[in-house]
């Protein structure tokens, strides 16, 4: 059995892909690709957040569903597993899955985009589920190298969430804890599809035959909709009108500074992650002979 994990990452497409394989579940089956299929939103989320704390019952049993099958490969895929860049504990469970589950071969299969790009989405994006400061967003990214949220939606179940804006650095961690293939896809370079040239990796881009709609795609909100979005994440956290009156100007300054100057921030962020960002791509492209790879990188605690 070998096991594809695809961990995103944020803001590179995945949703899309996500769509496109739980689109086509039952003609990948019959190749012996075994994708998980998920009513509604089509990622693995629910079980890559028990795997981020070290839990392999989730792969385990995806493992026995695709033997169920015959399939022989199985797809987990879920930018949440962005955390195994981090963190051992992720790592820990594929070992276990490896051991209980009958799995003899492990990829992780990566696509990377521009910082800068990732940048601004990532600031759009975060207006879904919390606020954070456009500010210290930048602030954080440029010092780290990296965002960490720890136990950022305490209802949703997710520990923590992690972006990394220093590929080059966190990918030759990846393989040095592991040693499997990493695998990096550019998203500039993907056609029909970010993300198409896993299934083409895997023989079976063919099976392909419909492409969802736009909805499928996780785009960037326009500005209204982000500064609506940040307003709604802080009256959750202000409930009391009386209460958001008194910091409803520094919040509102705060907000217009952010989409004011975020593009700066996101050209600032590209020019100093850019060169990580074309060396992940030159050690870890898909095209790269595995056993030229050259993973060097001292470990970050997780």
């Amino acid at each position: 059995m070998r096991l594809i994990i695809h961990p995103g990452l944020h803001k590179t497409g995945s949703t899309y892909l996500q769509h496109v394989l739980n689109d086509h579940h039952a003609a990948l089956a019959k190749r012996g690709i075994y994708y998980e299929w998920q009513e509604g939103y089509p990622a693995h989320h629910h079980a890559a957040w028990r795997v981020l704390q070290g839990d392999a019952e989730p792969i385990r049993a995806m493992a026995q569903r695709a033997a169920e099958k015959g399939c022989d490969t199985i797809i987990f895929s879920s930018e949440d597993l962005e955390g195994a860049l981090y963190d051992e504990r992720p790592l820990r469970a594929v070992d276990k899955a490896r051991d209980i589950a009958g799995i003899d071969a492990v990829e992780w299969h990566v696509v990377l985009r521009d910082p800068a790009k990732v940048f601004q989405s990532l600031f759009a994006q975060l207006q879904h589920h919390i606020y954070y400061d456009g500010f210290q967003l930048f602030y954080d990214t440029m010092r780290r190298g990296f965002v960490h949220f720890a136990a950022p939606v305490p209802e949703s179940g997710t520990p923590y969430w992690y972006y990394t804006f220093d590929p080059a650095c966190d990918l030759a961690r990846l393989h040095d804890w592991n040693c499997d293939p990493v695998i990096a896809h550019d998203f500039a370079a993907q056609d029909p599809f970010p993300g198409a040239s896993l299934l083409e990796h895997l023989g079976v881009l063919d099976v392909i035959d419909k492409l969802p709609g736009d909805d499928a795609r996780n785009a960037r909100p326009k500005r209204d909709d982000i500064i609506r979005g940040y307003v709604a994440r802080v009256s959750e956290t202000v409930p009391s009108g009386e209460d958001q009156q008194r910091i409803v100007d520094g919040f509102l300054t705060c907000l217009e500074s952010a989409l004011d100057n975020v593009s700066t921030y996101a050209e600032l962020i590209g020019e100093k992650y850019r060169t990580s960002h074309e060396t992940a791509l030159m050690l870890f492209g898909k095209e790269k002979d595995e056993g030229s790879r050259e993973p060097s990188c001292s470990a970050r605690p997780g």
